[in-house]
């Protein structure tokens, strides 16, 4: 059973409200400007919704704002394509890449990452994420 009380302590929750700074800065919704194939975006959560939509105004948008308006604009909340997938991969390595320090910091982790939100005392596991976070893993020294 996850305790968002561990968070930090036996775990690592990539999270935008997550308790860590890393998890909250490996979040889709973090601030972390990139270049990718496609160009210029602010955050992943913009890219990701960019991905269905081409909308334009996403690629300045981050955390909810980027979330809020990718739905506003009926732009898909998940897209289980393998294209999608290996974008939205290719992204989370530039963003890395663009933040060493960040990246040494994931090398050197010794604890596991998931992916939960927290609704007051209530935990929501978000098993179609686990991709990303397997992703994550991935970038550890072993």
């Amino acid at each position: 059973m996850i305790r968002p009380s561990e968070d930090g302590i036996t775990h690592i929750n990539v999270y935008s409200k997550g308790k860590t700074d890393l998890g909250r800065f490996l979040s889709n919704f973090a601030y972390a400007p990139i270049e990718t194939e496609d160009g210029h975006f602010d955050s992943i959560e913009g890219y990701w919704y960019w991905l269905s939509s081409k909308d334009d105004a996403l690629r300045y948008k981050s955390g909810w704002e980027a979330k809020r308006y990718g739905r506003s604009i009926n732009a898909k909340d998940w897209l289980d394509k393998d294209e999608f997938k290996d974008k939205i991969r290719n992204a989370i390595k530039i963003k890395l890449e663009t933040h060493p320090d960040r990246l040494e910091e994931l090398k050197q982790l010794q604890l596991p990452f998931t992916h939960y939100y927290v609704y007051g005392d209530k935990v929501k596991n978000v098993p179609s994420a686990w991709w990303i976070v397997d992703y994550l893993e991935s970038f550890k020294e072993k």
